[in-house]
């Protein structure tokens, strides 16, 4: 018998929706906030992220992940305020932890509304989206964030990518620190085309312009204590 298609033989647990993993009370170094897209919770594209990932310090971190509406589908600000609610625990129990939200696609209008709920002086936030998409929300740059990273597709080959067209795709954000720009035409270090799923390649890919990756620019924000050790890239902007 012919063996059939991985697509054909998923189990009917890897169909149920996944839930959320929110921020624990407790836990060790910064917080690190994965926001899913639309689906995310079935098409698993952020938990993927979240796991493959590598470290962002040396020492140790905590993450979390939230559904695009943090749980609350009927009011994105109340979703927002939530996520708020657990960080503002967090940083109780961790005085001075940095705050890393990391939002794709719809994922990233709630990291960008949970942004500007934040109220630090300490410029302990950092903010990374990936392909953001969502028509009714304008982006503008929170007064929390210290960093903002923002990578996005042109030119996809992917049919997908119709969902992130129809749901109103940011692309280039000229509040924030860093624009990366990946054409679809071309492929990642892993061979793969860049599209609106491959958040994990948006995010650690270096085939852009500017020869880096979003990763390699928060990481070295985290780890620079003197701005002007930062590299002029950091505040480029590809458009």
């Amino acid at each position: 018998m012919a063996e059939q298609p991985v697509a054909t033989v998923v189990s009917e647990e890897f169909r149920q929706p996944l839930p959320q993993s929110p921020l624990p009370e407790q836990g060790k170094g910064p917080a690190v906030i994965f926001i899913g897209g639309f689906g995310d919770e079935i098409s698993r594209i952020m938990p993927y992220v979240m796991l493959r990932l590598p470290a962002l310090e040396d020492g140790p971190e905590t993450r979390a992940y939230y559904h695009w509406h943090a749980g609350r589908p009927d009011n994105m600000e109340q979703g927002a305020a939530e996520i708020c609610n657990h960080i503002a625990t967090y940083r109780r129990n961790n005085p001075g932890a940095a705050v890393i939200l990391i939002g794709h696609s719809m994922g990233a209008s709630m990291a960008l509304r949970t942004a500007h709920l934040l109220n630090y002086e300490d410029g302990g936030v950092y903010l990374i989206t990936l392909d953001p998409a969502d028509r009714g929300y304008t982006p503008s740059r929170p007064s929390a964030v210290k960093w903002w990273g923002n990578a996005y597709v042109v030119n996809s080959l992917s049919s997908h990518d119709y969902i992130a067209v129809m749901g109103g795709r940011w692309n280039s954000c000229r509040q924030a620190d860093a624009n990366l720009r990946f054409d679809g035409r071309n492929r990642d270090e892993a061979g793969l085309h860049y599209i609106h799923d491959n958040a994990l390649s948006l995010l650690l890919s270096r085939g852009c312009k500017q020869g880096v990756s979003l990763f390699d620019l928060l990481r070295r924000q985290l780890i620079t204590t003197e701005s002007a050790n930062i590299p002029a890239v950091a505040g480029s902007t590809n458009k």
